[in-house]
């Protein structure tokens, strides 16, 4: 395959192996990643599902005689909402390189 003595020939041949083994290690780093992307996703919306949950509660129970418990109910449920999406996007949204300032 390659001469024995010539050394640049065997680094060559070492490099080529080396960069097989890191472009399959760096995909399978992104299978990854992308199956913990999806169970992160999964995870977060039902947390969601939990919260606006026991904000029903919160409206059913403490908001009885509130004259304004729809207007309350809505604003509770948004704000909920906002932030599970913004927990998602960031999740799915990789953060902006550094760029040494």
């Amino acid at each position: 395959m390659y001469e024995q003595g010539n050394p640049l020939c065997s680094f060559f041949i070492r490099g080529d192996i080396m960069s097989v083994a890191t472009t399959v290690y760096d995909q399978t780093c992104h299978v990854c990643e992308t199956i913990k992307k999806y169970f992160l996703t999964f995870y977060y919306n039902a947390q969601r599902g939990k919260q606006l949950s026991v904000n029903r509660d919160i409206y059913d129970t403490h908001m009885k005689w509130d004259t304004e418990k729809d207007y309350h109910f809505n604003k509770m449920n948004e704000a909920t909402n906002r932030e599970y999406n913004e927990k998602i996007k960031r999740l799915w949204n990789p953060p902006l390189p550094y760029d040494g300032l």
